[in-house]
């Protein structure tokens, strides 16, 4: 049996919250943003999933189990930068990384589609935000697009409520704070 850690992916990061900061959350969806330096394209849909499901946690005042139910129509980054490409150390896998790698400060947005009792769905993206502020500037296309549905429920035996709505209340709040 192969041990779970050795099943993840070499550049899983140190902390796996993968959202430096919340720009907006509100009825409709949320922004946020993070600072990728060449991360795989896999990080920018764990991103984009984080997003959706801290919103689903936040519209039902974090009293829910929120996960990811499905991906859709996902897009990744169009090309693979010759720096980008890696050997693969594992036997039997692929000896290049497909894709292109993520990289700068980028915007992440979940838009909520529709809702249920028990999920949630959002058009989700990631976007470069200019390296500068113009109101002249049009804004960058998305480098990712993902339509995710996350699933919503009851906490039980499995997960303790009383921890994890304290926990992603401190975490929305991190997400938050102004300085």
């Amino acid at each position: 049996m192969t041990l779970f850690r050795h099943a993840l992916p070499e550049e899983t990061p140190d902390r796996f919250l993968l959202l430096d900061r919340l720009d907006s959350c509100d009825e409709t969806g949320a922004t946020a943003r993070r600072a990728f330096t060449a991360a795989p394209p896999w990080q920018g849909l764990e991103a984009m999933a984080q997003l959706a499901a801290l919103h689903a946690r936040w519209t039902a005042d974090f009293k829910l189990h929120a996960f990811l139910l499905t991906v859709e129509e996902c897009t990744w980054p169009d090309h693979v930068p010759a720096a980008d490409m890696r050997p693969d150390m594992r036997p039997g896998m692929p000896r290049l990384t497909p894709g292109g790698a993520l990289r700068g400060t980028l915007r992440i947005g979940a838009c909520l589609l529709a809702e249920s009792d028990r999920a949630a769905t959002y058009a989700t993206t990631i976007t470069p935000l200019p390296a500068f502020s113009d109101a002249a500037l049009a804004p960058a296309p998305p480098c990712m697009a993902a339509t995710l549905t996350i699933g919503r429920t009851a906490y039980d035996t499995r997960f303790n409520g009383d921890t994890l709505t304290a926990r992603y209340r401190e975490t929305f709040a991190w997400l938050t704070r102004t300085a």
